[in-house]
């Protein structure tokens, strides 16, 4: 009989905590309005989690710049060549188009931010699915994941996105240098990950785009503006309305953001 609930009344860590003290395997199916998500778990790790039910390892791995779609065909032919029955994970590793490790990683980073996200939910259904297991195609991390440390992640980031929301309050912002950075400035030395989101500020970008050009969360996109708007490099101001089509006046020209100001900013932060 499955476990049913709402994790307005029983919160997502506290169930999380009795599947791993519990030492449970099956799914947890979660709902909130047009949403849903799935979580495996296997003698209490977790093993894989989805937002987006229905998307297969392969639009996942092209879309975070893993594969090609010409490798993503080798690795679907080689899935059945000769009688074989492997899975795409299977295929991809047998091929060697992915090593073990980036493969493993790839997915966990994906399994985390389907969780994470899943912590902001103020309600939602829930049924737990006691022995239930994905299917063998389904993109299962190599390695199962320890609750504890998802515990402990999402509850943090809680914390920070009440935070960092009463700034950026949504990731369909546009992040643009500003035109003379406050002096907070000066002391900025900047991370590899920092630098990666720096290097795509250009105006037109949202954040949501950024993080799909970086392949970072959106979240840490979110973490990582915030600190530049902290530090008066940019702000962040609402996606302009579509320019209207043509013959129904005319349309306005996309600002253009001024390389001479990047250069600056670049070369004021490099020479701190």
């Amino acid at each position: 009989m499955a476990l049913v609930g709402n994790i307005r009344d029983f919160g997502l860590s506290d169930f999380l905590y009795l599947v791993d003290r519990g030492y449970k395997t099956g799914c947890l199916h979660l709902s909130r309005d047009e949403e849903k998500a799935i979580l495996y778990f296997e003698k209490g790790k977790l093993i894989y989690a989805a937002r987006h039910q229905g998307e297969q390892l392969g639009d996942l791995l092209i879309r975070q710049g893993k594969l090609s779609p010409q490798q993503l065909d080798q690795a679907r032919q080689a899935c059945n060549h000769g009688g074989n029955s492997l899975t795409l994970t299977q295929a991809i590793l047998n091929e060697n188009i992915l090593s073990h490790e980036d493969l493993q990683q790839t997915l966990q980073v994906h399994t985390e931010e389907s969780v994470y996200g899943l912590f902001g939910w103020p309600d939602g259904e829930f049924r737990f699915e006691q022995g239930q297991k994905p299917d063998p195609a389904e993109p299962i991390m190599p390695t199962p994941l320890p609750v504890e440390n998802l515990i402990m992640e999402g509850v943090r980031r809680i914390d920070e996105w009440g935070r960092i929301k009463d700034r950026i309050p949504s990731t369909d912002m546009i992040v643009r240098f500003v035109e003379q950075p406050g002096e907070k400035a000066k002391g900025v030395k900047l991370a590899p990950e920092e630098w990666r989101v720096f290097a795509r500020i250009n105006g037109k970008d949202t954040l949501a785009d950024i993080a799909q050009k970086t392949s970072l969360s959106e979240f840490d996109v979110c973490r990582i503006v915030y600190g530049f708007m902290t530090a008066g490099l940019v702000d962040v101001v609402k996606k302009p309305k579509p320019a209207p089509v043509a013959g129904s006046g005319q349309a306005r020209e996309a600002p253009r953001i001024k390389k001479s100001l990047v250069n600056r900013i670049i070369n004021r932060i490099r020479g701190m």
